[in-house]
């Protein structure tokens, strides 16, 4: 019975509320006034954050930066990459080599200067 009675006197504070600019519901005004946010929680868009590891420098200057980014920045960021591959007209800086072709050439090579 105490238990019962101390817990029915708690209250909850009183905020003012004004209006959400997104679904026009009441949020506290602290919200706005504190964060600078002028929608409620609820039409929040917060998602995962992405990152994206990045190598600059050569040789013993070396380093690897992590860079921490919104999913729609990073979104944007790999759409970006892609457009900027495809256009590239320029042979990658990448060297290919089938070794499989370079054996080939060297099946019928003698290795030493020795007649038999």
């Amino acid at each position: 019975m105490y238990l019962e009675t101390t817990m029915s006197k708690k209250s909850t504070p009183k905020f003012e509320m004004i209006e959400c600019s997104c679904c026009k519901a009441p949020m506290p005004k602290l919200r706005l006034e504190l964060y600078g946010y002028d929608f409620c929680v609820e039409c929040s868009a917060v998602g995962r954050k992405k990152g994206l590891s990045i190598q600059v420098g050569e040789g013993d200057h070396a380093l690897t930066e992590v860079v921490i980014m919104e999913e729609k920045e990073y979104r944007n960021y790999m759409l970006s990459e892609d457009k900027m591959r495809k256009k590239s007209t320029g042979k990658s800086k990448a060297e290919f080599v089938h070794f499989d072709d370079e054996d080939d050439k060297f099946d019928n090579t003698k290795f030493d200067d020795s007649e038999e």
